[in-house]
C-alpha cells in the first residue's frame, strides 16, 4: 500500500468524484494517520487511505470515520446521546442545527446514494455472469466455535431462555446466526454485543466486539475453504480433470 492513495479523477464517474471531494474536505484538517491512531478508531490506516483513491466503494464505517473528523466535530459531540447505530451514531451526538450536524448528514446521504448506485451498477453488470453451482457443506468447526461464542455472550445476560427480550424484532436474525445459516458481518457482531451489554455490567464492549469479529472472520474463511474442497470433489469437476 503506498504512503498516499492515487489522486482520483472526478471526471471519471461518481465514485471517483466522491473520493476526490472527500480528499478536498480533509484539506487543512487532521491527517489520516492521526485519525487511525485514535483509540476509538476501528478502521486501519490503509483502509482509510484506500477510501480516498476512488478505485472501489469503501465500507460505510471507513467513510464515517473520516467524516467524523472532517465533516463533524468530535469535540462538539454530546456523550450522553446514545445510539445503536455503530456506523453513523456520532451524528446524533452533534448539536442539532449546527454546521457540523448539517454537513455530516449531507455527506452521509451522499454516501448512501452512491452505495445504492454502485450496488445497482454491479447488479446490472453481473446479470450475464453465470454463477458457480452451489455446493452443500456441513457447518465447519470454526463456525460452531463462533456460534458458541455468541451463545456464551447471551447466557451471560441471564436471558438465554428469553432471547426476544434481548433482541426484540431482530431475534429472527440472531437465530439465523445461531443456526449456522448466516455469519454476521462487523455491523451485526457489534449489535449483538451492544444489545447484550445492557444486561452485563462488567462487559468490555470493544474487546467483545473484537473477539466476535475475529471468530466471524475465521468462520467465514472456513466456509470458503469447505466450499472449495466440495467443488473440487464434485463429479463435474472430476470429469473435467
Amino acid at each position: 500500500m503506498p504512503a498516499r492513495p492515487r489522486i482520483p479523477d472526478p471526471r471519471k464517474g461518481a465514485l471517483e468524484k466522491f473520493a476526490f471531494d472527500l480528499r478536498q474536505l480533509g484539506v487543512g484538517k487532521v491527517g489520516v494517520s492521526w485519525i487511525a491512531a485514535q483509540e476509538d478508531t476501528e478502521v486501519s490506516r490503509p483502509a482509510l487511505y484506500a477510501a480516498l483513491s476512488g478505485t472501489r466503494l469503501p465500507n460505510g464505517i471507513t467513510v464515517s470515520t473520516l467524516l467524523r473528523w472532517w465533516a463533524g466535530n468530535p469535540d462538539e459531540e454530546n456523550p450522553d446521546v446514545q445510539s445503536r447505530d455503530w456506523i453513523w451514531g456520532w451524528i446524533p451526538r452533534l448539536p442539532a442545527g449546527s454546521d457540523a450536524h448539517t454537513q455530516a448528514n449531507e455527506w452521509k446521504q451522499r454516501y448512501l446514494r452512491l452505495s445504492r448506485a454502485e450496488s445497482q451498477r454491479r447488479s446490472t453488470k453481473n446479470r450475464s455472469w453465470k454463477p458457480t453451482p452451489p455446493v452443500q457443506i456441513d457447518t465447519p468447526r470454526e463456525q460452531h466455535l463462533l456460534i458458541e461464542e455468541i451463545k456464551g455472550l447471551i447466557e451471560r445476560t441471564g436471558l438465554s431462555q428469553d432471547v426476544w427480550l434481548l433482541f426484540g424484532p431482530e431475534t429472527l436474525r440472531i437465530e439465523r446466526y445461531l443456526s449456522g445459516r448466516v455469519i454476521p458481518h462487523h455491523y451485526w457482531t457489534f449489535q449483538i454485543v451492544n444489545y447484550c451489554a445492557d444486561f452485563i455490567p462488567d462487559l468490555h464492549l470493544s474487546e467483545e466486539v473484537d473477539r466476535l469479529n475475529v471468530a466471524a472472520e475465521i468462520a467465514r474463511r472456513a466456509r470458503v475453504r469447505e466450499r472449495r474442497i466440495a467443488r473440487n470433489a464434485s463429479p463435474a469437476r472430476r470429469g473435467r480433470g
